[in-house]
């Protein structure tokens, strides 16, 4: 990652030398090294493509960047403040469908999910010259970084220890708007828009003060004018007679607009960003910022960044990256190992209990030897219940019965008792009475 940002400084330059129609090559000999056309400093804006490629640099006083020092014998990088140039390259895709700064998508789409892009910006000392640009080049290990003892190539002495550039990543203000472009070249059937970048804060450099020095009110912020026209080619015949099919979230048969864009102008402007002091936020604040409705202002068209207010999933505080960390989160494993692991143990618990009381079983079952015995058990524990319910008549009362004993259980029933030796005497029958008629 540090050798492909160094190379693609190292390209913009390249860029600005070849813009210029600076001869590389007369500024590698010695002899023409100290001509003013070796020694004279690089542009601020520079086209190296008109309308497609453009570099600029943008001065940030009093900032902090790393040098070589030598410290008890041995070459050392230290810590210093001073004026340093940021290096900013604004081209095309290859496309022409949004425009690039320093390699990353800014227009007409800026992406902040899950985060906006991190700008990583080159710096050198304020003289930068093609000189220091032929020395740069000569090297053949441009970030300086070989290997954990620091061994640098002959070739790299110059750059790397006298002209090396430093990359620092930026917090920025970004805004956007739509505009009347006036001048002379301007196409009737075009748009305009301006976006602006002001580099406020750099990140992961002070711990204590990120804007020092470049909170300078005298720092310049970079402002692109881009003219889109709308694109008309077609892929296939027929493309353009064909309708978008509707979504769930759109009026139906709405097409999404697309432009080729043209970089009109690439200026440095005063900077807008005030630094207003932070405070902390109300409820109210906090719960638009934990929805994530706190990332764009004034209608989607600025944008705030600053880097310590990020994370990895999205801004610090939001639900969006409170739930990025939750799916990503890098325990998972150990949990998914726990949870299997306990529930495996309760399984093996209740396989053991389970086993436990078949094994008690089946040391009954021993006992009785083997089956025929086991069945022959069973037939005698029946007969001997059946015969200690069986056993005798059933009465309601016991005590009553003669004798202890209880009667045997038969199955002779009891129809009638005998007649009486006797006839029953005989009753005289009611008189019937008589009915009147």
């Amino acid at each position: 990652m540090v050798l492909l940002r160094a190379l693609t400084l190292v390209s913009v330059l390249l860029y600005a030398a070849t813009a210029t129609g600076s001869d590389l090559t007369d500024c590698d000999d010695r002899e023409n090294a100290e001509t003013d056309a070796c020694t004279r400093p690089v542009e601020d804006v520079v086209p190296f493509t008109p309308g497609v490629n453009y570099t600029a640099k943008i001065r940030c006083y009093d900032c902090q960047y790393t040098q070589w020092e030598e410290i008890d014998k041995a070459r050392q990088e230290v810590t210093v403040f001073g004026d340093v140039d940021m290096l900013f390259n604004v081209s095309l895709s290859h496309d022409n469908r949004s425009v690039l700064l320093n390699n990353q998508p800014f227009f007409p789409h800026l992406q902040t999910i899950p985060t906006p892009p991190k700008i990583w910006t080159p710096r050198v000392r304020p003289g930068f010259s093609y000189t220091n640009l032929s020395s740069a080049l000569d090297c053949p290990e441009r970030s300086c970084w070989t290997d954990a003892r620091w061994k640098i190539h002959p070739r790299c002495t110059e750059w790397c220890y006298h002209v090396r550039l430093d990359r620092s990543s930026i917090d920025y203000l970004y805004t956007t708007k739509e505009i009347k472009y006036e001048a002379e070249s301007a196409s009737t059937e075009a748009q305009y828009w301006e976006f602006s970048v002001d580099a406020i804060g750099v990140s992961a450099m002070y711990p204590t003060d990120p804007t020092r020095g470049i909170s300078n009110p005298s720092q310049k912020m970079l402002k692109v004018v881009v003219e889109g026209v709308q694109s008309g080619r077609q892929k296939y015949k027929g493309e353009k007679d064909m309708q978008a099919a509707s979504s769930l979230f759109g009026p139906f048969g709405e097409e999404e607009k697309t432009y080729d864009y043209f970089i009109r102008e690439v200026t440095l402007v005063d900077r807008e960003y005030t630094f207003p002091s932070r405070k902390s936020l109300g409820f109210r604040q906090t719960i638009s910022r934990f929805f994530g409705n706190d990332v764009w202002q004034e209608d989607d068209r600025r944008l705030v960044y600053i880097g310590d207010e990020w994370d990895i999933y999205g801004k610090e505080g939001t639900l969006r990256n409170m739930f990025g960390k939750f799916i990503h989160w890098s325990e998972w494993s150990l949990f998914w190992i726990i949870v299997f692991s306990v529930a495996g143990g309760h399984i093996l618990l209740y396989g053991l209990y389970r086993l436990f009381y078949w094994a008690q079983a089946q040391r009954q079952l021993m006992k009785w030897n083997g089956m025929d015995g086991v069945w022959d058990n069973l037939r005698r524990e029946r007969e001997e219940e059946e015969n200690r319910l069986l056993d005798g008549r059933y009465r309601d009362e016991p005590e009553d019965s003669e004798g202890s004993t209880p009667l045997r259980y038969t199955d002779d029933v009891d129809t009638m008792k005998p007649l009486p030796a006797k006839p029953l005497p005989d009753k005289p029958l009611p008189e019937v009475p008589l009915i009147d008629t």
